[in-house]
């Protein structure tokens, strides 16, 4: 599945990894009333069992070169039998994984860089330099971070360290690709990244990944956020941006295809889905 559309002067295009399906919001999100969250449910029509997302990757065209923007869960089935599609979506699209310059990612967990490498250990973006902060990689190579994280750990030896001459670390508010500038934005992960690009867009990574929980109620904690103060600080900084410079939004966990804006709503905010876009 794939949807072309221009980020600016650039092409570009959503091709998806497929959906996930991961626990009921209130064991997800702290800090605010189970009522709360279940009528914010209801309303937006959404089932209170479970929460299911997207994997929205973006591919762009900038500067002579193609990025790939995060690339989704591989062949695991960590979170339902939906994802692994996006290298499908990529054939659907008329892309083939070698003519992949950059795959960029905004952090390193499963859902968004355990498609880099193949069952048998060889990369599926064989041409590709790969895009990350410095503080990305030394919080996943530290010893260890926490025994939860010990899955993802070993996500990251499989998927990201075999390629490690192929690394290319960037800085907060580096232009490090023509039209796109890193936004360092920690609390989901130490290294986390947003992107700003030129004609006023944004990719938001899992800052704010639920639509509509993230944004009604920014201040709740997110049981996968690795510092769960700093990521409400991060989250409440970058939506206050998105809303006050009314960018574009490209959002990796939302609504296919991911395409939107945020706006504010009283001392929250909501996500408002590009409907052009989702037809």
């Amino acid at each position: 599945m794939f949807h072309e559309f221009r980020i600016g002067a650039m092409q570009a295009t959503i091709v998806s990894d497929g959906p996930l399906s991961l626990p009921a919001a209130t064991k997800i999100f702290k800090g605010t009333t189970i009522e709360s969250i279940d009528a914010a449910l209801t309303e937006a029509g959404l089932p209170d069992d479970r929460v299911q997302v997207e994997q929205n990757c973006l591919l762009l065209e900038t500067g002579g070169k193609r990025a790939l923007f995060d690339n989704g869960l591989g062949s695991q089935k960590l979170y339902g039998s939906d994802s692994g599609k996006l290298l499908g979506s990529l054939r659907q699209a008329g892309i083939d994984p070698a003519s992949i310059d950059a795959l960029v990612l905004t952090h390193a967990h499963s859902d968004h860089c355990w498609g880099t490498m193949g069952d048998d250990g060889t990369p599926n973006f064989p041409n590709a330099t790969l895009y990350l902060a410095q503080e990305e990689l030394d919080f996943w190579t530290s010893d260890p971070p926490s025994e939860r994280l010990e899955r993802s750990v070993a996500g990251f030896e499989k998927h990201i360290l075999p390629l490690r001459d192929r690394i290319r670390f960037i800085r907060d508010g580096e232009e490090f690709l023509p039209g796109v500038q890193a936004w360092l934005t920690p609390g989901h992960t130490p290294g986390h990244m947003a992107y700003l690009f030129d004609g006023g867009w944004c990719l938001i990574g899992d800052v704010a990944f639920h639509d509509p929980l993230s944004y009604r109620f920014p201040e709740a904690e997110s049981l996968f956020d690795t510092d769960r103060t700093i990521g409400i600080a991060t989250r409440r900084r970058v939506l206050d941006r998105l809303a006050n410079d009314r960018l574009s939004i490209v959002g990796y966990h939302q609504p296919w295809p991911g395409l939107g804006r945020v706006e504010r709503a009283g001392t929250s905010f909501r996500w408002v889905a590009d409907g052009a876009a989702a037809r």
